[in-house]
């Protein structure tokens, strides 16, 4: 099945994939910013990284970043290459951490 998901249409999977991965990395930009653990797994790193792979250039510059020069490899770190292939940097923390 066919989904909408602008800017074209997406198999059902990616469109759940990329619900999923939209949760998670909010997710993880609010558990940073305010101090918590990562919410993110390596295995659900690394369940995402498909949907990321699918979406992320597309949508680079409205919904997520560039990527970070020197973003390790999905089967590196998954928990730390997946918000740096998304533009996050997985070892930012706020001031006064």
């Amino acid at each position: 099945m066919a989904v909408p998901l602008p800017p074209s249409t997406v198999p059902a999977e990616t469109a759940v994939g990329a619900a999923a991965l939209d949760a998670a990395v909010h997710a993880w930009d609010i558990a940073v910013a305010t101090r918590q653990p990562s919410p993110l797994p390596a295995a659900l790193a690394q369940a995402l990284r498909p949907a990321a792979d699918a979406l992320a250039e597309p949508l680079r510059g409205f919904a997520y970043g560039p990527a970070l020069p020197g973003a390790p490899e999905p089967d590196a770190d998954p928990a730390g290459s997946l918000p740096a292939f998304l533009g996050c940097d997985p070892g930012w923390a706020p001031p006064g951490a």
